[in-house]
């Protein structure tokens, strides 16, 4: 059975990650820059400071899952911690090409994360993987982000890139956030509330990883969201429904949102309506297609 070697590997999505591909008796390793205890894994020690990642990691490793990198939604942009945004996925990338170009590894595919942040605002159109990336922050840290994994590609390495959407889990993410006002009857949503957002369950997501490890044939750029985009006022309507709360709908004005969060607002103002098509034609299928459905395995 084939080991994988995951970065990010205790975050949101790792930590079901780990659990799924544990259980399918893949052997798991973890890339993590602090100590690890009680975990069912091994665990390497790694640091971009410091330049460094444990040989031991790459040992007998099959395939790559990069999923690292400081959280956008975390602290206001300030022009360092955009540098840190960048960087942190930049520089991850660089030093694991740099260890694999020493050949002494057995790694023949990699799968890295990206975000439909690509795609930039767009309103209703659809966007594809073949669509153009826009202007704004977001886009500009997905275009160099993806850039950063050419040199990867350009070794014998099967590469995965997916631009991941909005995560559903009830254990972190933005869904908590969003729905924390819903539960005191409350929905509010920003701007007119007509962006799209295009989401996934993330158990959904860890399949498409797990599809992708799985099928050889899947290489290059997927975005890695659900069917059925959702515009933000009925997102929040759907919350409720799954909840099952009477919310009184109520709007934050564009400019409050810009006032508090300045450039970061683009992360809950900003309009993205991606395809799931390309990854379906694969064969994938989602378990979780229709937003609520997929809102109500998250709360039951």
């Amino acid at each position: 059975m084939k080991k994988i070697l995951i970065t990010g590997g205790t975050g949101l999505v790792g930590t079901l990650l780990n659990q799924l591909l544990t259980s399918k008796g893949y052997e798991v390793g973890i890339l993590t820059r602090s100590e690890t205890v009680g975990l069912p894994f091994k665990s390497y020690r790694w640091s971009i400071d410091k330049w460094y990642i444990e040989d031991e990691a790459f040992e007998n490793a099959n395939v790559i899952i990069h999923l690292a990198g400081a959280n956008v939604a975390d602290k206001r942009w300030t022009d360092q911690r955009k540098k840190h945004i960048i960087s942190s996925r930049v520089e991850s990338i660089k030093l694991l090409h740099e260890y694999l170009q020493k050949g002494n590894h057995q790694v023949d595919t990699f799968i890295g994360a990206s975000a439909i942040g690509y795609y930039g605002n767009r309103g209703n159109e659809l966007l594809t993987e073949e669509s153009s990336y826009s202007d704004g922050f977001l886009s500009e840290v997905c275009q160099v982000w993806e850039a950063a994994y050419a040199p990867i590609r350009q070794m014998d390495i099967r590469q995965v890139v997916l631009r991941i959407g909005i995560v559903l889990s009830k254990e972190g993410g933005a869904l908590p956030l969003t729905a924390l006002p819903v539960k005191f009857h409350l929905g509010s949503y920003f701007g007119d509330g007509q962006q799209y957002y295009s989401w996934i369950h993330i158990q959904d997501l860890c399949n498409m990883i797990i599809a992708a490890i799985e099928q050889k044939q899947v290489e290059g750029v997927y975005n890695a969201v659900a069917p059925n985009p959702t515009k933000h006022k009925e997102f929040v309507a759907t919350i409720a429904n799954a909840l099952g709360k009477k919310a009184l709908m109520a709007p934050i004005p564009a400019f409050m949102a810009r006032l508090g969060m300045g450039e970061m607002a683009d992360i809950v103002l900003n309009s993205v309506r991606v395809s799931s098509q390309k990854m379906e034609e694969t064969g994938f299928v989602f378990q979780y297609p229709e937003l609520l459905g997929a809102l109500q395995a998250i709360y039951r």
